[in-house]
């Protein structure tokens, strides 16, 4: 991937869902950096499966965040490790030549707010550093949720986001986590990251086995992490007496979710979270978090790495897209990786 500028800027191949179901690779100029920007060559850039297949997917209820967020021509991606290639005035703290995280989608080049970008430290390397965002995603999940020492827990959906709340979990002293999914594959991954019991089996039917495993006493928090309305009603039956139930997946079709029949006669919280509250939740800050993830990295605390399953040249965007959509349980970490084209 060459860093040689045309006149007037940079050409960058760009990944752009330009319609639902439709994914087109498109070559567009970059403009050289303004005040407060930064200019980037990519390096790697990480999918999330599930917000991107549903933006794929384009079928959103009227009204919520979705339907006003995904607009054709829409550029995905919001987890990307690059090098910043120039600065433009005002830019503080970062330099040409330095490694930075941003929200910036899957494209070669770019120009980035260099507020919104990270340093990487030295000890990282970028194929970890493209799982901040989401790592941070699951952290506020983690800090909704409160948990208390020896807690009992449910995870349900095991994507990345639910791996990375299997390991925080399992590092802030739950005495039973269960990971719920028919998938095979992940509930491995699950029970490598620290989970103590697996069921392999739609949520719809895991009232009977949590209620034995539990020894009746059901859990103290359960985490949906699905973004599937149809999943939500089972997750509140599963909790005990005042139980909580942590939403980190937002349905793209509300209308059609439902909370379940005891939800009020057994006293059931339901927590959502966002990943745009990542300034000031609970006293934190988001550098904060970019600091704590990268030294849990570092230390060995969060292992992302076994979350790869496949690095792959952003050439093959639409093939990618396609064989995940067919298949989305055998696919957990998918990363572009930049420096093949």
């Amino acid at each position: 991937m060459p860093d040689v500028a045309i006149s007037g800027g940079y050409t960058s191949l760009n990944c752009v869902f330009q319609e639902p179901d439709r994914i087109e690779l498109l070559e567009e100029k970059v403009p050289e950096p303004g005040p407060g920007q930064i200019l980037c060559a990519a390096k790697k850039s990480l999918i999330s499966t599930g917000t991107e297949l549903a933006c794929l997917k384009g079928r959103f209820d009227e009204g919520t965040v979705w339907s006003s967020w995904v607009r054709y021509p829409f550029y995905p991606g919001y987890s990307m490790a690059a090098e910043v290639l120039k600065t433009g005035s005002g830019v503080e703290g970062i330099r040409a030549g330095d490694r930075i995280i941003c929200p910036a989608g899957h494209r070669q080049y770019f120009l980035a707010d260099y507020r919104e970008a990270a340093l990487i430290p030295d000890t990282i390397r970028d194929e970890e550093a493209v799982f901040t965002q989401i790592a941070k995603v699951a952290l506020l999940g983690i800090l909704r949720a409160e948990p208390a020492f020896g807690e009992r827990v449910g995870v349900v959906g095991l994507g990345l986001i639910g791996q990375l709340v299997v390991q925080y979990l399992n590092s802030s002293g739950a005495r039973q986590i269960i990971a719920i999914a028919p998938e095979s594959p992940r509930l491995d991954q699950a029970r490598r990251n620290g989970a103590t019991d697996l069921l392999d089996l739609p949520v719809a039917d895991a009232y009977g086995q949590v209620e034995e495993l539990t020894g009746g006493r059901m859990l103290d928090t359960v985490y949906d992490i699905t973004g599937s309305y149809a999943v939500l009603p089972y997750c509140t039956q599963l909790t005990r007496d005042l139980g909580k139930v942590i939403l980190l997946g937002d349905s793209t079709e509300p209308s059609k979710q439902t909370i379940g029949p005891k939800v009020v006669f057994n006293s059931v919280s339901i927590l959502g979270i966002h990943g745009r509250m990542m300034e000031g939740f609970k006293g934190w800050t988001e550098p904060d978090m970019n600091g704590f993830i990268f030294e849990s990295i570092r230390r060995g605390k969060l292992d992302v790495e076994s979350l790869i399953s496949e690095k792959v040249s952003p050439l093959e965007a639409v093939s990618v897209y396609s064989r995940i959509a067919g298949r989305k349980s055998d696919f957990m970490g998918v990363m572009f990786d930049w420096t093949q084209m």
